[in-house]
């Protein structure tokens, strides 16, 4: 049986602080002093590049620039390290979609190599699919305005955007202070299964106890978002930007010759986090085609959250211990923290649909998945995973 251990959390970049997002705060900029000349001018162009955007594709001006962009110097790849082969990933992502969905424009069949080249060889180097997902539009996407105030909603904003709207910084801040609120229920998933391996009720009740109220935080979070992101203004302004490719070939990259690529754009059902709650609770959802399409989601995850939900998975089953124990204060405690998965599930919906199909009138998320059949499911299976009180 695969266990959860402190260095398996630790493996998997996981804290209790920051949950699934990066150790160290994504890079603002790249390091250029210690490169090629060549390869400094380049990076260099991308971080003016990613700082025009918004003004770019505001103007209708993207698609002239991208066109344009060269290639990446011989050896750039060879000279990045692990950061910035993310903050390029993260940029080309960003390009990529601009390139593709700039607003106003007809449709494009095409990325230009000057794009495609770095985004499929940064994104194939970190393990994700080569189009803006959850990872670089919010985990590797911030930075805190003030690092003494941690993650607080107001203390974040985006690295990089697709618009100058205020309403993308807020969507952006939301949804990383989400995961960072996460990481004290992942960790204390993680003590659960240890404590069940050890055999100590105790410790199990105390770790759900952690799991309510990390849950609580995320739903608190989650309730803001209309502080800040108007629903006509995400409808029209950036999410056009989060949408998928649908028979795009990649320019220049011969792993994939004239290959059109389809693939999903970026969803938070690309987020780990909650998976992996699921996961170690024992949540278990009937297979269907809405399933199949959450498991592709998975594809687009990082490799090593991926590797987390399933380390998660392997690991002892909360639900079947607590069933097991036949204790009262166990049982409420585990039942409180799947209210609180709910609720959290409730919250999402009412959001989708308050955003989404009231404004844009389509069921079909930025991931391709239909949401208002889909996150009714996931919450009524959730709610089924109640145990009868002894």
């Amino acid at each position: 049986m695969g266990q959860i251990r402190g260095d398996v959390l630790d493996a998997h970049g996981i804290t209790s602080s920051r949950g699934f997002l990066p150790e160290s705060d994504p890079l603002r900029a790249f390091e250029t002093g210690d490169h090629d000349p060549d390869i400094a001018r380049y990076l260099e162009e991308l971080d003016r590049l990613g700082d025009a955007l918004p003004e770019l594709l505001d103007d209708g001006m993207f698609r002239e620039v991208g066109d344009a962009l060269p290639s990446p110097p011989p050896g750039t790849f060879d000279e990045l390290s692990t950061e910035e082969v993310k903050r390029l990933c993260l940029l080309a992502s960003f390009f990529a979609s601009g390139y593709v969905h700039q607003t106003g424009d007809g449709e494009v069949d095409r990325l230009p190599a000057g794009i495609a080249i770095p985004l499929y060889h940064s994104s194939k180097r970190i393990g994700r699919k080569p189009i803006a997902a959850y990872d670089t539009i919010c985990l590797r996407n911030y930075e805190l305005i003030d690092d003494t105030h941690g993650f607080q909603v107001e203390n974040i904003r985006p690295v990089q955007r697709f618009t100058d709207l205020a309403d993308e910084t807020w969507f952006v801040a939301i949804h990383v202070a989400i995961e960072a609120a996460a990481g004290e229920a992942l960790t204390a998933c993680a003590l659960a299964q240890e404590a069940i391996e050890a055999g100590n009720p105790a410790e199990v009740h105390s770790a759900l106890s952690d799991i309510e109220t990390s849950l609580e935080r995320q739903t608190a979070i989650m309730q803001r978002m209309t502080e800040g992101n108007d629903p006509q203004a995400f409808v029209d302004g950036f999410r056009p930007y989060y949408q998928g490719f649908d028979g795009i070939v990649f320019e220049g990259v011969s792993a994939i010759a004239s290959e059109p690529q389809h693939l999903r754009g970026g969803s938070g059902a690309q987020s780990s986090a909650l998976p992996s709650i699921d996961a170690a609770f024992g949540i278990d959802h009937e297979q269907t085609e809405l399933i199949d399409k959450l498991d592709d989601m998975r594809s687009y995850m990082p490799a090593v959250h991926r590797e987390a939900i399933e380390a998660f998975a392997d690991g002892p089953d909360i639900l079947a211990f607590v069933q097991s124990t036949g204790d009262p204060e166990l049982v409420d405690a585990f039942n409180r923290c799947i209210d609180g998965i709910v609720a959290f599930r409730e919250v999402h919906f009412t959001q989708v649909a308050q955003y989404i199909r009231e404004l844009a009138e389509d069921a079909t998320g930025t991931g391709g998945t239909d949401y208002m059949t889909f996150l009714p499911k996931m919450k009524h299976e959730t709610e089924r995973q109640r145990l009868p009180m002894p």
